[in-house]
């Protein structure tokens, strides 16, 4: 019986296609998956304060701009609608809290009819959105 000898000249080639498909599936899973700042199209100037903190719940946003117009998300909402709209975002999520997102130029009896609605819906949980001294 009698072999062929082969070649020595070719080498191993190593394929590097699969190589970069798994990096790039790593790469758009963790872009994905990884939680980004929600920042807003409606511009509000939060007041200031030193004592914070983060809440860990979900959250309804409710943003009152400087001209005392309401917001729930980045939907407009009349004060007449105001209670059915943060009855509809409670039905949605119980255990939400509510965060009033107020300009520091609007009206305080604006946030505090926020309020009022907001218990009306059965919210438990409020806080007023405030941003940190530079």
């Amino acid at each position: 019986m009698k072999f062929k000898k082969t070649s020595k000249g070719s080498s191993p080639v190593i394929n590097m296609t699969p190589l970069l498909d798994m990096v790039f599936i790593l790469l758009l899973f963790f872009a994905v998956s990884t939680t980004f700042f929600h920042a807003g199209a409606i511009r509000v100037e939060l007041p200031k304060a030193t004592s914070s903190a983060e809440s860990k719940n979900e959250l309804v946003r409710v943003i009152v701009t400087n001209d005392n117009k309401l917001f729930i998300g980045d939907k407009p909402v009349s004060e007449v609608d105001l209670h059915a709209a943060l009855k509809d975002a409670y039905d949605m999520a119980k255990d939400a809290s509510l965060v009033i997102e107020a300009d520091t130029n609007s009206l305080h009896g604006i946030v505090v009819m926020v309020i009022d609605a907001g218990k009306l819906a059965g919210f438990e949980k409020f806080a007023i959105a405030t941003e940190e001294p530079k």
